[in-house]
């Protein structure tokens, strides 16, 4: 009689249960509606691409796409079309934006796990172009508020800096298929930014180490890049997320973009911090398929604040960091 609910018992999960491929695969499957209606959303009632809203759902949905998720071809071609287009021809004052900086660097990530697009290749230029134009004397990069916390701005500059090293990076890896004036400006840009980050030192930021990982693996290094890579894992709370500061409460868009950068590096979920780290994302994950991401103001005049941008911008690093994990 007592072997029946032995057997039971046996039968039922843990209550600390691992999640598996299929489970990450079942939050991204849930994730990526979330994101294209966000988007489409925004488009209609914004009309801009910005850089924390549709850059990122391109970013995520063509990643999807090359992990073999369900995507819809057209719909993907009809926003892509639709950035690519916006960034193109946006003026503020009569000069070209190319969107504004951060829009143009999002926007080239975006589409590095496709193959390039026409349109994508003839606007590649401009933003060169304009990258040459608002890189500072000393090859920083800095606009806008969002890579912004309090009592931080010197590291606002270098992660800026460090995004758009690693589109450059994508850039630079098209080849012939973009000008040659395009391909010098992008060596000249690359190592005026190398050279203002060589004594770049961590600060408060855990994003920080994740991109100064990344730029020391396409620009230095395997070994520095492993001494990142440590450092990084060493910030993983216990909860399996990380904070957006050092020391700070778990994070979704932290939490995504450290995963992104491990699965760079090639962890997946054999690595047990990975897997600690899916199940921070997969509990957190709400009915919608979105996160409840805090706004950066929560770190600073606002804690708590949690906002549709917040939102939108969490859950489309989450989903980035869950795939880049998978098992290929």
């Amino acid at each position: 009689m007592l072997a029946i609910p032995f057997l039971l018992a046996a039968a039922l999960p843990a209550a600390d249960s691992q999640p598996s491929v299929k489970d990450v695969r079942a939050t991204v499957d849930k994730s990526l509606p979330f994101l294209e209606k966000s988007s489409a959303t925004w488009r209609t009632e914004k009309k801009c691409v910005t850089c924390h809203q549709v850059p990122f759902t391109l970013w995520a949905l063509n990643d999807a796409k090359a992990r073999g998720f369900n995507v819809d071809a057209a719909k993907l071609d009809d926003i892509t079309k639709w950035a690519i287009d916006f960034c193109a021809t946006n003026e503020n004052n009569g000069k070209k934006t190319g969107g504004f900086h951060l829009t143009s660097v999002d926007l080239i990530l975006s589409q590095a796990a496709m193959p390039p697009r026409e349109d994508a290749l003839k606007v590649y230029p401009l933003f060169e172009s304009l990258f040459a134009t608002r890189q500072k004397a000393d090859g920083s990069w800095r606009e806008g508020n969002q890579v912004k916390i309090a009592n931080a701005e010197r590291e606002a500059d270098e992660v800026d800096t460090m995004w758009t090293l690693l589109a450059l990076k994508s850039l630079e890896l098209l080849g012939d298929k973009i000008p040659s004036d395009t391909r010098k400006g992008l060596t000249a840009e690359r190592d005026k930014a190398l050279a203002f980050l060589k004594d770049a030192k961590p600060g408060k930021r855990v994003d920080w180490l994740a991109l100064r990982m990344l730029v020391a693996k396409e620009y230095e290094s395997s070994e520095r890049a492993v001494e990142l890579q440590k450092e990084l894992q060493k910030e993983q709370n216990a909860d399996g997320g990380w904070g957006y500061v050092r020391g700070g409460a778990s994070y979704p868009h932290t939490t995504g973009e450290c995963l992104y950068a491990l699965g760079t590096m090639g962890q997946t979920g054999d690595d047990a911090g990975v897997k600690r780290a899916w199940k921070f994302l997969i509990d957190g994950q709400q009915p919608d398929g979105s996160w409840k991401a805090l706004s950066r103001q929560s770190f600073s005049t606002n804690p708590g604040k949690i906002t549709p941008i917040s939102i939108h911008w969490g859950t489309a690093w989450a989903t980035l960091g869950l795939m880049k994990t998978l098992p290929k």
